[in-house]
């Protein structure tokens, strides 16, 4: 049996409380944010590294939990602060029910991760009031269909869980859609903002430009993909093309992290009837 290891770093900006969870696996890390400001946690790490954040979850003073999405890595300690806080946990209202069930995913990601227990949320309301702030719920989808992002209003700062992580996407998950992912940067892109608080990426000062320049990126590599599908090549080929470097995940993952989900998300939509 491989050794895991984990471990919790914290520290703080303007205000905001950071975690930053890491999971070693032979050969590779696996890292994730969650965050603290004025009551409101958002994100709960993942089932593997609940023993580094439980001490964490402990000493600041929770008064309610806000979720990006479903996916393991986001959701992980909720059971448990369901179980040992009594804190009311919200997540967008389609997923509502998944969570009220046993988690299924693949194996590697249980591996990776460790095994989510189900939990009892509420549907996040559009807007919300902590402490002393007010915050409103984005729609965010792409990475996922429930995904939301998080707008402080008083402090004009964005909290984007998985919309960004990185500039120049190589590979996403299968469930993933480049489209949405692009409409959801051009709808947050619309606020106030400067900074920004990505759940894999930490904290971004220069948040905005950031998600300005993975738009380009994607708009970019759409329209290469669309030209290349009219130039008569089919959606393996322009993967090739476009992304020749094979990328570990996609081999680890079986095929569930690939970059071709890139191609074919983006052909659907240009040539659905």
């Amino acid at each position: 049996m491989f050794k895991v290891e984990t471990s919790v770093k914290e520290s703080c900006h303007a205000g905001v409380a950071c975690a930053y969870g890491v999971v070693s696996l032979p050969g590779t890390k696996m890292s994730v944010y969650s965050f603290f400001v004025d009551g409101v946690l958002i994100d709960t790490g993942s089932p593997l590294l609940l023993n580094d954040y439980v001490p964490v979850f402990m000493k600041i003073p929770i008064d309610q939990v806000v979720l990006t999405h479903y996916h393991e890595d986001h959701a992980g300690g909720a059971n448990w602060i369901q179980k040992h806080l009594d804190i009311p946990i919200y997540i967008h209202e389609s997923s509502v029910q998944t969570c009220s069930k046993p988690f299924h995913y693949p194996e590697y990601r249980k591996l990776a991760w460790g095994q989510t227990d189900s939990f009892k949320a509420r549907p996040l309301p559009f807007f919300f009031s902590s402490k002393n702030e007010t915050w409103e719920t984005i729609h965010t989808p792409g990475h996922t269909k429930d995904h939301v992002s998080f707008y402080n209003h008083d402090r004009r700062t964005l909290f984007s869980g998985d919309l960004y992580v990185l500039t120049r996407t190589k590979v996403i998950i299968a469930e993933e859609d480049i489209t949405q992912t692009m409409a959801s940067l051009r709808k947050v892109l619309a606020y106030d903002f400067e900074e920004v608080y990505c759940n894999h990426a930490g904290y971004l000062p220069n948040g905005r430009k950031r998600l300005s320049d993975k738009l380009r990126y994607l708009e970019d590599m759409e329209e290469k993909i669309v030209r290349l599908h009219k130039s008569g090549m089919d959606a393996a080929s322009i993967n090739h093309e476009l992304f020749p470097k094979q990328y570990p995940i996609t081999m680890v993952s079986d095929g569930e992290w690939d970059s071709l989900h890139i191609v074919t998300s983006i052909l659907k939509q240009h040539t659905a009837p």
